[in-house]
């Protein structure tokens, strides 16, 4: 009975630590018109990893470049390798290509209209 209740508990205990991702997946901006211009790293919607996809992007282009885009995960990844291999984008450490493929697939992902 204790295994059950253990389970149970680590069930809803998981349960508690996804609800705030739910949260911020349903208040994230998810079209170009609604980001705030007056947002420091606009025209990016805001989320965790802006900071470096903006100055990971700007150095080489326009960040309307960015959200144009609405890309898979897959898409970004594949964009990134190309960036790096092909037009001269410095490559960031591992680290910070996660950072940056996470935001790009969260934030201006297949549900972006920009």
């Amino acid at each position: 009975m204790k295994t059950r209740v253990s389970t149970c508990g680590a069930a809803f205990a998981a349960l508690l630590l996804a609800l705030p991702a739910v949260a911020v997946a349903q208040d994230r901006i998810t079209r170009y018109a609604d980001v705030p211009q007056d947002f420091e790293f606009y025209p990016l919607p805001p989320g965790e990893g802006v900071d470096e996809v903006y100055y990971g992007c700007i150095a080489c282009h326009s960040l309307r470049t960015v959200t144009n885009g609405g890309y898979s995960r897959a898409v970004w990844d594949e964009l990134l390798d190309w960036m790096v291999e092909n037009q001269g984008m410095m490559e960031p450490e591992p680290d910070i290509r996660a950072v940056m493929l996470d935001y790009l697939a969260t934030y201006i992902g297949e549900d972006w209209e920009g």
